[in-house]
Order: C-alpha cells, then structure tokens, then sequence
C-alpha cells in the first residue's frame, strides 16, 4: 500500500489480543502464554476463549466475559495460594497518614479501572471482617489500608491471580498485616499525638526491608492470638519462628561486616520487644531484645542525620528509653549491676525535653522516666550492702534533688486531659519507687515511709479513677500499675486495681496487662514487709513471671 494511502485508511484494531492489552487500547503481538506488553509491564496475560466473529456486535464479547466474570464471584473463588502472580512483582510503595489513618498506595503501570463493589460475609469472625475486599479504583481495601490490586477478569475457568504486593506472602500475611494496620499499631501507642510513628514511621520501613515487615506481621500475629486466648495459634508459632530466623541472620551479616546500617536491626529488635509485650511472654526474652537493641542503637546515632531522619531517630530514642527504663524494675538491684540506658544514651534523651518532646510511648514524661536508673542506681548501693549502713551527706542530698525534681515536675499543660491524668500518676508512682528505695520497702505500723507511700498510693489511685481503662493512654500504664499495686493493703483497693487491669486487657488484647495482673495476684499474698516495688523481681523469682512493663 502506498505510503500516503497508508496515512488517511482509518486503523483498525485487532480484537483477538490478551484482555490486558485490549483494556489498556495496546497493541497486543499475541505470544501466548504471557505476551510482550504483559512482560514488559508485569501483567497478568490473560486470553478469551471466546472469538468474536462478524456479526458480533461492537462490545459484545467483551460484556459476554465481563458478565461471566463478576468481580464479586472471583473473589469469592480466589483460594489463598492463588492470591500471588504468576509474574514477580516490585514491591514499590509510598505511606501516607491523615488523622491517624494509613494509606499504601503502591506504583503500578498502565492503572486499570475496575467497578466498585463491596463485599462482606456476614458470617466470618470480627477478627476476619477486617480483611474484607472492596475492589475498585486500582486498590484492595484491607480493614483501613488501601492495597493496590489488578483484578483479572475469570476467562471461563480460569481464576484470576492478581500481581502481589507481597511476594513469597500467603493470604494471611495480608489478613494479619491489616490487623496490624487497623488494631495492633493503635494500641500500642498511647494516642498522645494524633499521628501513630507505629504507621507512619514503621510501615514504611516495612515496605523496604523484609525483616521490619516479617516482624509487623509477626507482632500482629502474636497480639491476634492473645485477643483469641489461643497461646498455641499455629500462624503466630509459625510467624514468630520465622522473624527469629530472619533477625539473627541480620545479626550475623551485621557482625560479619556485611550490613553497616544498624537501623532495620534496631527497629527489628525493638518491634521484637513489643512482640513479647503483646503476646504476654514471661521467659524474659525481651530482655535480650533489649541488650541487642542498646548496641545497636549506640552505632546508630553515631549517624548523621542525613543518614537517618531526624524525626525517626527520635522516635527510636523514645523507643528504647521508653522499653529499657520500664524494664529496668525487672531486675534485682541486690545481686544485679545491669543498667539498660547508658549515660550516653540517656543524655540523647535530655536533649529531647529541650524541645519538650511530647510521644506517643513517653507521653509528656519522659523526664521522669529518665530518673527511674538514678533512683534504681542509688536503691541498688543500699541493697548490695551486707550490712545497714548509715546514708553520707552525699546519699542524702541525692534523695533529697530526685525528690525535689519529682515534685516540681507537671504535665505540659498543652496536652490532652487523659494524657495529663497520666503524668500525674507517672508522678505519685516515681515517689513510691523513690520512697522505697533506700533499704527496700521498710514496713512500719507508725513509720514515716508507710505514710509517705500511702499518701502516694492514695493520689495514684484517685488519678486513676478519673481515668477510663479503655484509653488508648494506658496502653503504657503498667509500669506505674505495678508500682502502686505492689503497696495496695486493702482488699478494696486491690479489688479496684483487679477489674481495671482485666477491663484494659480485654479492651486491648495485650498480653503485658494480663502479666502485670498475676504478678501482683502474687504480691498481694505477700505480708506488706515483702511487698513493695523493689520485691516485684522476687515475685518474678518465685512465680516465673519474668515480663516487661513496656
């Protein structure tokens, strides 16, 4: 044909290409099984069986299919080993966060516009409801995350594979990944700044390294399971089997020189503490999370901040000092000299309150939580000694500034009232793990202490009335729970602290709540002249409960 004949014949397609050329109007060269428009773009290729001949009507084999293959009755066949493509797939995705809500929305080529339908079984589990499908607009909605998706039309009978965000992933891994996204990260921050750093900076990490994701699912896991009361769940044995795997792998590459960036390490062994803190363990693995993370978190901040932003490396500060110095009532200052937070790291965290660093693990005090080593580093020099010593002008003048900086400390007053009714429990606790510092808990009908401490306990216990246990704020209220628990006498008060501590680990699923309630089941056994803060480790001895009140 001559070539300007060629330039004004009008174009006629060819209709007997693959249904993803024909719907993205390419041109499609028919290689058979996965054409070269396909490959090229990691599509699923997909052929009709049905070839249109002259009389069908513009758009009639194309409605013939879409017909027989309506989204809803692909969804309900898809099983879960057909949730992958059969082509690889780049995990490529950005996180985005408005008022606390996730969005992951993932880069895809040549975007295909699918009808929106909802779908939901009314007869799944709560638990199951968050993974419900709603297709439409290129993403897959997973309880509040949006998940991009390519539905294949079902050719026949043949059932349509969808590329995966998560490749080597079954489709537990997305159901889990969404009760991370909807459930677990919310109840682990504490709700004192609107935005959640469990989604906005630990999601995106996810996404980038397949240690950091293994572990979100895992945690996800194992806070699923203690929800269900189910300590056997298979999927959390199995996830939690794999993330130990894949960490010290990491571990290894790191010592061997192969890895130099601590920060995926860092952040995996701090989601492997929280792990713990959600499945309620009491073997004291967090605790050698713990001394992993401190190494690491040493190197990491000898980086500069164009290497790890700024906004992350605070919050990991706020991570660890947050876990290791809850943690740290844990250990028996008699026989141990084991400190989590070195003098370094603890002045990396003074220069947060410089700028008065409001978190959603530390709340408005993290000050105080910074004077929890200095009051266990002074008690431990009283309890090591064999025989009672009586306290030098330097002991006392350091009981008296820790006192003094107890008490003049308050809750920025910018903050929200839950937040402030916690600070001022923070407060009354840190003078109880004060007041029974200096030689333990020192039991006295008529003696000073005993009414310095039920004064705070009485102060602690009003505060805590006011406050609802089902506020997202006492998602890191154990450790001041344990605290004045350890000195309630009365049956009433220990009745009040009991239904609080049952309604909060119902209301968040977290194994550390349950813990902290049979630990001090155990205390209130005790006559008052063993109980105390100092002698909850010796609960932890004689009952085996060795957890964290992260």
């Amino acid at each position: 044909m001559p070539p300007d004949r060629q330039r004004t014949t009008r174009i006629v397609r060819v209709r007997t290409g693959c249904w993803s050329c024909r719907r993205r109007k390419k041109k499609c060269d028919e290689v058979r099984p996965i054409c070269g428009g396909c490959m090229r773009n990691d599509l699923g290729c997909q052929w009709p069986t049905i070839i249109p001949g002259k009389n069908s009507g513009p758009g009639n084999d194309l409605s013939r299919v879409e017909e027989r293959s309506s989204p809803v009755k692909v969804i309900e066949e898809i099983e879960p080993s057909q949730a992958q493509s059969p082509v690889s797939s780049r995990r490529q995705s950005s996180i985005s966060s408005v008022g606390g809500q996730s969005s992951i929305v993932g880069d895809v080529n040549d975007g295909i516009t699918q009808p929106q339908i909802d779908v939901q079984d009314e007869n799944t589990s709560s638990d199951r409801r968050d993974s419900n499908l709603s297709i439409g607009s290129n993403t897959c909605n997973i309880g509040n995350a949006l998940i991009p998706s390519i539905p294949s039309p079902a050719v026949g009978n043949m059932v349509p594979r969808t590329m995966s965000m998560l490749p080597g992933y079954d489709a537990e891994s997305y159901t889990l990944l969404s009760h991370y996204l909807s459930t677990t990260a919310d109840c682990m921050a504490n709700g004192t700044l609107p935005i959640n750093p469990f989604l906005v900076q630990i999601v995106p990490l996810a996404f980038n390294s397949d240690l950091i994701l293994q572990l979100v699912i895992t945690q996800s896991a194992a806070h699923r399971a203690f929800r269900r009361r189910d300590e056997s769940d298979a999927v959390a044995q199995s996830h939690y089997t794999k993330a130990i795997q894949l960490f010290r792998h990491g571990v290894g590459e790191f010592i061997d020189g192969r890895e130099s960036n601590p920060l995926m390490l860092l952040v995996g062994a701090l989601l492997m503490c929280f792990t713990e803190t959600a499945k309620g363990d009491m073997t004291g693995t967090i605790f050698d999370h713990l001394t992993a993370a401190n190494t690491l978190l040493v190197k990491l901040l000898a980086q500069s901040d164009a290497t790890v932003p700024r906004e992350l490396k605070d919050f990991v500060i706020e991570y660890y000092v947050y876990t290791a110095s809850v943690s740290m009532i844990s250990v028996d200052a008699r026989l141990s000299r084991q400190l989590f937070l070195n003098f370094d790291l603890e002045q990396r965290a003074r220069e947060l309150l410089t700028i008065q660093y409001v978190g959603n693990l530390c709340g408005c005090w993290l000050e105080l939580l910074l004077l929890i080593p200095v009051i266990f580093d002074l008690g431990r020099q009283w309890m090591m000694e064999e025989t009672q010593i009586v306290p030098t002008a330097d002991d006392i003048a350091m009981f008296a500034s820790i006192q003094a900086q107890i008490l003049r400390w308050a809750p920025f007053p910018s903050v929200e009232s839950e937040v402030y009714l916690a600070g001022l429990v923070f407060q009354q606790a840190m003078l109880i793990y004060l007041y029974t510092s200096l030689g333990g808990y020192k039991y006295a009908i008529d003696g000073m202490y005993r009414g310095l401490i039920q004064t705070a306990v009485t102060e602690a216990m009003s505060y805590l009335e006011e406050l609802s246990p089902n506020a997202r704020i006492n998602s890191g209220m154990c450790w001041p729970i344990a605290v004045v628990g350890s000195c309630l006498e009365g049956l009433d008060e220990q009745d009040r602290l009991r239904t609080r501590l049952t309604a909060m680990s119902s209301h968040f699923g977290l194994g550390n709540m349950h813990r902290t309630l049979q630990l001090l089941e155990a205390m209130w056994h005790l006559p008052p002249s063993e109980a105390g803060p100092w002698n909850i480790c010796r609960s932890m001895q004689q009952k085996e409960i060795w957890i964290s009140f992260a």
